[in-house]
């Protein structure tokens, strides 16, 4: 049969619509989910979140049935309470759990897409490099996200089922609200970090182990530079010490390691990931016009 009978087969699919970061997002989510150390990352974060909700249900279950001897001589534990202290220090135990997933899943997000040849793929779709950003910090933000807002703001509606009456809507509703505001506090530098290291390096090791210098060099030099100078407030440097103080305020802590205006450490924050997201832009759509 002569070539020139033959015919493609046609496009059967649908095009993409609005949200075409989509694409991006489904097949990162496929590869992490396929892999049982991501999974067992997951499951040692979760038992931290069924210890509280075990807390809580003891906490409220015992305030509901008039175990009133018990339940004082338990809340002489400061963190056996069911209170603003509890969601803060829950948010900053799972900030190791998060730094962890967002490094094992982002350090070869962007690398290995350029080390594999991926990036033609990608953008011989009708994809562009917006896309790509955006489906990249998704995945990453849901991760995190997973394993602070939403498991807080579940304790917050478990904690109000149990106890259910309009004075604990009004003592708790801003929990929830710190709880959201304080997780994308955490996760949104990882994020940022964690891709930005991506793009600059060639290969997930160097990937990894360049955020982990990073953040262990700032936090010895801010620890040192508070002692040389005498100056507690200089610790702000410390880029954990910045997130910790930005908890502090949302809810509403007693200042423990220093006092220094909040604002600031907002500022320091905001820089870290403006710098990081703007660097993986960069990266990005070169590889978009390169292809």
């Amino acid at each position: 049969m002569p070539i020139y009978t033959q015919t493609y087969r046609t496009f059967d699919g649908e095009a993409p619509g609005r949200f075409r970061w989509l694409v991006v997002a489904r097949q990162e989510l496929r590869i992490l989910l396929g892999q049982r150390a991501f999974l067992f990352i997951g499951v040692a974060a979760y038992l931290h979140v069924c210890l509280r909700i075990l807390q809580l249900v003891v906490i409220d279950m015992m305030a509901n049935t008039g175990g009133n001897l018990l339940l004082n001589e338990m809340r002489n534990f400061s963190a056996m309470n069911v209170d603003a202290t509890m969601f803060f220090t829950f948010l900053r135990l799972q900030m190791g759990v998060v730094f962890l997933s967002c490094i094992y899943a982002g350090s070869g997000a962007i690398c290995e897409d350029f080390s594999n040849n991926l990036m033609e793929i990608y953008f011989s779709k009708p994809l562009n490099w917006r896309d790509y950003v955006i489906g990249k910090c998704a995945v990453l933000l849901a991760v995190g996200l997973a394993f602070t807002a939403i498991p807080g703001v579940l304790l917050v509606l478990l904690h109000n089922l149990f106890v259910p009456s309009w004075a604990t809507v009004q003592e708790t509703y801003w929990w929830a609200l710190s709880t959201v505001a304080f997780s994308l506090v955490l996760v949104v530098p990882c994020v940022m970090g964690v891709l930005a290291s991506s793009a600059l390096f060639a290969s997930r090791r160097f990937a990894s182990i360049a955020v982990f210098m990073v953040l262990v060099g700032n936090l010895v030099v801010g620890r040192m530079l508070s002692q040389l100078l005498l100056k507690p407030q200089v610790a702000v440097l410390a880029f954990p010490l910045a997130l910790n103080r930005i908890g502090e305020s949302l809810f509403q802590q007693r200042r423990i390691i220093f006092r220094f205006p909040v604002h600031w450490a907002w500022i320091y924050v905001a820089v870290v990931c403006v710098v990081g997201f703007l660097i993986v832009c960069q990266k990005v759509r070169r590889a978009e016009v390169a292809s």
